[in-house]
């Protein structure tokens, strides 16, 4: 693990590189053993659809990571990096989810089963004699029919109906509308119902009297009218013709002959006879379907410079807050004595797989996750 101190990359630290090799040595082995066990699988040659990816745990994230960290070292140390901050080269493990499909486990195929025939007793007729026609004279029919006669032939009758009136009233005028000018006590309004009509206009004389000008409406007288309904015409009625009825006996069927057939006379007896016949039911036996999971790489690993704490801030109290806060979060679970030792690393790095970085070096993001001040 490389330290650098400021923009100019001029201090490097080199503490605690031991333990790194070692972490660096066991996930080398996981991951050797898990590129092993997964080669060694065998795959089906048939696939179903396959189901939706799932994540892998961090934990076989953080094993399978070393198989594609093949990126080299940067060495042309942090973009904008900040004076007094502390930087290293921190390992993005590559991201794997799982992928899961469905293979045949067996085979579709078919099974044949031969159902037997089954039978069933009936009676059927035997004849004893056979059937014969002979000769047969049919007397002719006779029927009663009734015959209508004519004795009144149907004719015309002519009628002429009077016309029809009725009593009516109109409005017949006697006078037209006039206008009249009308000595008044006092002007009236233009429009206004007075004096018999309606007021038109005003006028005041020289002697001081006022007076009216006033439309005076048409006069109607009501007169009685005899209106015409329905003009004379003439109807013609047809009498329908009398008649009655005479009976007469006539012929329904004449003699004939006819050739009677003479029924077969028979028995019954009782025989055996197929009710259904063998035959052959094919059946399909569906396949049958298992599902072989595999992880599968969606990102590759990436070499990054992370902003992390210094050494000098990994004092008493810090690292007791951080052991807790790690517990608090179930990725430590060694005695709160305030020791940066190989088990808080192993949490640290641990604890920041979740974060994207596969790293004991313990970085700014890791610290605000944790809620910590440094």
């Amino acid at each position: 693990m490389k330290h650098v101190r400021g923009p100019l990359g001029k201090t490097v630290r080199n503490n605690r590189r031991a333990v790194d090799m070692k972490i660096t040595r066991i996930t080398l082995l996981l991951s050797t053993s898990l590129l092993v066990m997964a080669c060694e699988a065998p795959l089906p040659t048939a696939v179903a659809d396959p189901g939706a990816a799932q994540p892998v745990a961090p934990s076989a994230a953080a094993d399978l990571a070393a198989l594609s960290s093949t990126a080299p070292l940067s060495t042309s140390g942090p973009v904008n990096a900040l004076p007094g901050q502390c930087y290293t080269q921190v390992t993005r493990p590559a991201r794997f989810e799982t992928e899961t499909r469905q293979v045949v486990a067996t085979p579709a195929s078919e099974e044949f089963e031969v159902i037997a025939a089954t039978y069933r007793t009936e009676t059927v007729p035997i004849v004893i004699e056979e059937a014969f026609t002979r000769l047969e004279v049919v007397p002719a029919t006779y029927e009663t029919v009734m015959d209508t006669v004519v004795v009144e032939p149907s004719r015309e009758v002519t009628r002429t109906i009077p016309a029809e009136y009725r009593n009516a009233t109109e409005q017949v005028p006697v006078r037209p509308s006039y206008r009249s000018w009308v000595t008044s006590s006092r002007i009236y309004p233009t429009g206004a119902a007075a004096l018999g009509g309606t007021v038109v206009g005003n006028r005041t004389l020289a002697s001081g009297a006022v007076e009216t000008l006033v439309e005076f409406p048409p006069e109607f007288e009501t007169v009685s009218v005899r209106e015409l309904v329905r003009p004379e015409r003439t109807e013609t009625t047809i009498i329908p013709a009398v008649t009655r009825e005479v009976p007469r006996r006539v012929i329904a069927q004449p003699a004939r002959t006819v050739e009677v057939v003479v029924p077969a006379v028979t028995r019954q007896v009782e025989r055996e006879v197929v009710a259904t016949p063998e035959r052959i039911v094919r059946s399909e036996i569906p396949a049958t379907f298992r599902e072989v999971s595999a992880p599968v790489q969606v990102l590759p690993a990436q070499e990054i410079w992370a902003n992390v704490v210094c050494d000098t801030d990994y004092n008493n109290g810090f690292v007791t807050a951080l052991q807790r806060a790690l517990r608090d979060q179930s990725s430590y679970r060694g005695a709160i004595d305030g020791i940066m030792g190989p088990g808080t690393l192993r949490a640290i790095r641990a604890y920041q797989l979740d974060l994207g970085y596969d790293t004991p070096a313990l970085t700014l993001e890791a610290v605000r996750a944790l809620g910590l001040t440094t």
